[in-house]
């Protein structure tokens, strides 16, 4: 099934590799659990085993697998996090794109329903940003990794270029992979094909976790400069 997998994931996709972007509507209105959820599942789909595909390229192939795998588990803690900070995680996602000064008026109207100091928005933002401090700083490094990594599989992409028309043409015409050639093995051309995809779905966690952080970071800007203010 592991060949079937590969190419139905990316018959239909460009051989080019962006990085993802969210929209502000598209962060404030996506459902984070059933997001990771899926993405996720995808990368278990795709998978980040090692493999041993041709000199040179098994480097490159396995350090992906490898980022992959920890931000799997990145995405997964994520998860939790966004789901113990609920009020607040729905709130970064609704406001995502909102100026300095629309948020701190939507971060007042929260706390005007605040009965104590730890039911207002800068303490719970506080509690958010202590518990999601470690996904922050690994989402920065896959900003860092995704740009080197995204180089080296365009130098594949263009290497095995001609392997990889000839694989999806092939298989767009006479279908996926049949049970009896179904050997788990990859070849470099369904190798590089897998990294694409497997950089696709590290974009993905990326956008996701970076739209969330982006509108913590101006909050908690703000409210140090309203600290310091008073």
């Amino acid at each position: 099934m592991f060949r079937k997998t590969i190419l139905s994931a990316v018959l239909a996709a460009t051989l080019v590799s962006g990085c993802s972007t969210l929209t502000n509507e598209q962060a404030g209105t996506l459902n984070r659990d059933a997001e990771i959820t899926r993405i996720v599942s995808e990368i278990d789909e795709v998978g980040y085993k090692q493999v041993q595909v041709s000199p040179g390229l098994d480097e490159f192939l396995n350090s992906l697998s490898s980022y992959v795998e920890q931000q799997r588990n990145v995405a997964e803690d994520y998860r939790i996090i966004a789901t113990e900070h609920g009020e607040v995680a729905t709130f970064l996602a609704a406001n995502s794109g909102k100026t300095d000064e629309e948020l701190r008026v939507l971060a007042h109207k929260f706390d005007q329903g605040a009965k104590n100091d730890s039911e207002k928005f800068a303490s719970k933002l506080a509690a958010y940003t202590k518990a999601s401090d470690s996904i922050s700083e690994e989402n920065a490094k896959l900003t860092s990794a995704l740009t080197e990594q995204g180089i080296k599989l365009g130098v594949y992409l263009t290497q095995y270029g001609t392997e990889i028309a000839q694989l999806l043409a092939i298989n767009s015409l006479k279908g996926l992979f049949s049970d009896d050639k179904d050997d788990g093995v990859l070849d470099p051309a369904e190798a590089v094909l897998r990294a694409k995809k497997q950089i696709g779905l590290l974009d993905e966690i990326n956008a996701l976790i970076a739209a969330d952080q982006g509108v913590a970071e101006s909050l908690t800007k703000l409210q140090k400069n309203l600290d310091a203010r008073s």
